[in-house]
């Protein structure tokens, strides 16, 4: 929370994955994370529109809940733009797909349309499967980048995708979505998205791609534990 109020003044867009939200008064469970993060944006980002995309209900980390909560992706977009629409689609699944272990869980892809000074920017995020072995291809997240990059050629605009892919940099996955795009964490040598909360050996899972259109003025990931990953900063034109 501390790094978004440094960041919420000169920040128009914030993109989140694994949000949690619940409209009871538990604030935390299992004693690991926190039940009302949606909420805890919200009003820590007051000059922010909120934006929520949850693909799961009644279930945490570790299985099914006993009160109301859901699990997603979260937006938060500044008041003073001028927003042309907002959505999701789905490139696994459905909304409470699941069937069984955390492998099957739901993913969708959270965007924004953003029109400033006349010019589109398509913004979109999402947060890629995970099966517990490693980020490797599979037929799964193969099928799940195809379904990414066909909604986003389908969109006019400036175009910036990130989040939390699970993807190594040379997989067959990440090359659908890179291509025709500008993948940022190559071109400026990006080592590593992982914290030092993070302890396992893979250090990339998070990645930033954008149109060549784009002109990027500013592409950092900054050695700050918010999280077990590096927020990823983009400033762009």
């Amino acid at each position: 929370m501390d790094y978004l109020r440094e960041r919420e003044k000169n920040t128009d867009v914030f993109c989140f994955q694994e949000v949690f939200d619940t409209p009871t008064e538990n604030k935390i469970v299992n004693k690991f994370y926190r039940a009302n993060l949606f909420s805890e944006f919200q009003r820590t980002l007051p000059n922010h529109i909120g934006y929520y995309a949850p693909a799961l209900d009644s279930h945490g980390f570790d299985g099914p809940e006993n009160f109301p909560i859901s699990w997603g992706l979260a937006m938060f977009v500044r008041k003073s733009l001028r927003i042309e629409g907002t959505g999701e689609i789905y490139i696994r699944g459905y909304r409470n797909s699941k069937k069984g272990d955390n492998t099957t869980i739901p993913r969708n892809l959270q965007y924004v349309k953003i029109n400033v000074e006349g010019r589109d920017y398509i913004i979109a995020h999402f947060h890629g499967l995970w099966n517990g072995k490693g980020k490797t291809d599979t037929e799964e997240r193969i099928a799940q980048s195809k379904k990414a990059r066909a909604f986003l050629d389908k969109l006019e605009g400036k175009k910036v995708l990130c989040g939390d892919f699970n993807l190594l940099p040379d997989t067959e996955s990440l090359k659908i979505l890179e291509e025709g795009f500008v993948n940022l964490i190559k071109t400026h040598g990006i080592n590593t998205t992982r914290s030092s909360l993070y302890e396992k050996p893979d250090k990339f899972a998070d990645y930033t791609l954008v149109s060549p259109d784009v002109k990027v003025e500013r592409f950092e990931v900054p050695n700050v534990n918010a999280s077990d990953h590096l927020p990823m900063e983009l400033e762009f034109f």
